[in-house]
């Protein structure tokens, strides 16, 4: 039974550590305010079974939770941020319109995807500069989060 709760307690606390990274990244202000709970939460039942002794199953339960629950919340992420946008009923940010660049079509969309790229964190997000990230978000008609930026 104690391992299993290792278990659980280490993937939660990951999985939750995981989806707050890339929900401050995406800012993603609803969502990092409740993978805080969790994220306590699970080092609440960490904090409270570890200082007992354990075994070698306890110890390889708590060494396996943190994998698999990091890449579960890779998997989640995008899922949650959707079900965020349908509960928040935000539609999808409409394609930019060519224009000013006085980009084609097919161009005005690439260039929505290049700028939707630079804001996911699974795509360039990770590698964009915070002000890349701002000019990529005034580009697509959002507000500005990253604080470097600005």
């Amino acid at each position: 039974m104690t391992a299993a709760l290792l278990f659980a307690a280490t993937f939660g606390v990951v999985f939750a550590l995981g989806l707050q990274s890339l929900n401050v990244n995406g800012g993603h202000k609803v969502l990092a305010f409740v993978t805080s709970f969790a994220i306590g939460i699970s080092n609440l039942v960490l904090f409270k079974v570890l200082p007992g002794p354990t075994d070698a199953w306890q110890i390889a339960a708590y060494l396996l939770g943190g994998p698999f629950g990091i890449v579960a919340s890779m998997l989640a992420h995008p899922w949650l941020v959707r079900l965020l946008r349908r509960l928040k009923h935000e539609p999808p940010a409409p394609p930019r319109q060519a224009g000013a660049g006085h980009a084609s079509p097919a161009q005005g969309g690439a260039l929505h995807q290049l700028a939707m790229d630079l804001l996911h964190p699974e795509q360039l997000g990770r590698l964009a500069h915070p002000e890349i990230r701002d000019r990529a978000r005034s580009a697509l008609g959002m507000q500005s989060v990253d604080r470097a930026a600005r």
